[in-house]
């Protein structure tokens, strides 16, 4: 795999030729019948067909939106089908905090009473956890802050198979300071995942940041894409691009009495936006869509989670 702007030519297709993949292409989906890469929240399947082989996704929030959540979320999904192989590149926190994060999905148990240990990891959750984790082609890869050290990760790690699609969490924390500018060093690095994406068919989502508003601006607005942190690469290069907000009603004591957590669909190549309201428990670190039956609404005491816990 060429890293930096190297380049391999072998040639074009003719018309005929491409037409034939975009049938192939057609063919393949009437054939499997559901969607191959599968999100896990209905509207966003609906909207999008699912992830794509060659795609590139964009999933952005302000920290502590949950932006990391759902991307772990997509990979449940993903790796629910033992055929499909996902690499996650963690840029900003380790291993065990991310597959910790994993376990309180899947069993429900509060994350934090997990990590300072005022609850025990149930043995009999943990076996079930454990046997799951065993059927899933799924890696965890704490490095890749260059385009170099991100190809020398996929050539060592995948020398034979490449992964279907690689997760990088997040964007902003690569290094840049050989560049002089952030925006010129993020533009760099996604304008080569781009390029890997379409001629490797590997898919990528891009965990991101959203900037601050500028002094002066509305901070009561919803985000929206232009609030991408660091280049407008970003929003060209990407097939789509999910931004994750809340929005939290304050009584007259500065108090949060109330928060809205919201999934915008903003940008889609190939089909239509869309904006939902979901809920989020973030004890355990899980969307769910407010239209399935998989929804907690008030009252609800339990929901079945995706991965196959209870969420209590």
């Amino acid at each position: 795999m060429p890293a930096g702007n190297e380049r391999e030519f072998t040639g074009g297709k003719t018309v005929v030729e491409h037409w034939e993949d975009a049938k192939e292409k057609c063919r393949a989906s009437r054939e499997r019948g559901e969607i191959e890469y599968p999100t896990g929240l209905n509207f966003l399947d609906e909207a999008t067909g699912g992830l794509k082989k060659g795609e590139l996704w964009i999933i952005a929030g302000k920290s502590g939106n949950g932006k990391t959540s759902l991307a772990l979320q997509f990979i449940d999904n993903f790796t629910k089908n033992d055929k499909h192989s996902v690499l996650f590149i963690t840029l900003e926190m380790k291993g065990w905090e991310l597959m910790l994060r994993h376990y309180a999905a899947f069993s429900g148990q509060k994350f934090f009473d997990l990590l300072i240990g005022k609850v025990e990891i149930d043995p009999e959750i943990e076996d079930r956890f454990a046997k799951e984790l065993a059927k899933r082609d799924y890696e965890i890869v704490e490095a890749g802050y260059n385009i170099q050290e991100l190809a020398k990760i996929i050539k060592t790690y995948y020398a034979n198979k490449k992964p279907d699609v690689i997760f990088i969490d997040f964007i902003q924390l690569i290094e840049w300071k050989r560049f002089k500018e952030e925006r010129i060093a993020i533009t760099e690095y996604i304008r080569q995942i781009k390029e890997w994406a379409n001629k490797y068919e590997i898919a990528f989502v891009i965990v991101s940041q959203l900037r601050r508003p500028p002094s002066g601006s509305n901070y009561q607005r919803d985000p929206d894409i232009v609030d991408l942190k660091g280049t407008g690469a970003l929003e060209q290069m990407a097939d789509k691009v999910i931004l994750i907000y809340r929005k939290d009603t304050i009584n007259e004591k500065d108090e949060i009495v109330e928060s809205k957590h919201y999934i915008h669909l903003a940008k889609n190549r190939q089909g239509r936006m869309i904006k939902k309201e979901v809920f989020f428990k973030g004890d355990i670190y899980r969307f769910f869509d407010l239209d399935s039956r998989e929804a907690k609404p008030e009252g609800v005491d339990k929901v079945v989670s995706e991965f196959g816990g209870e969420v209590v």
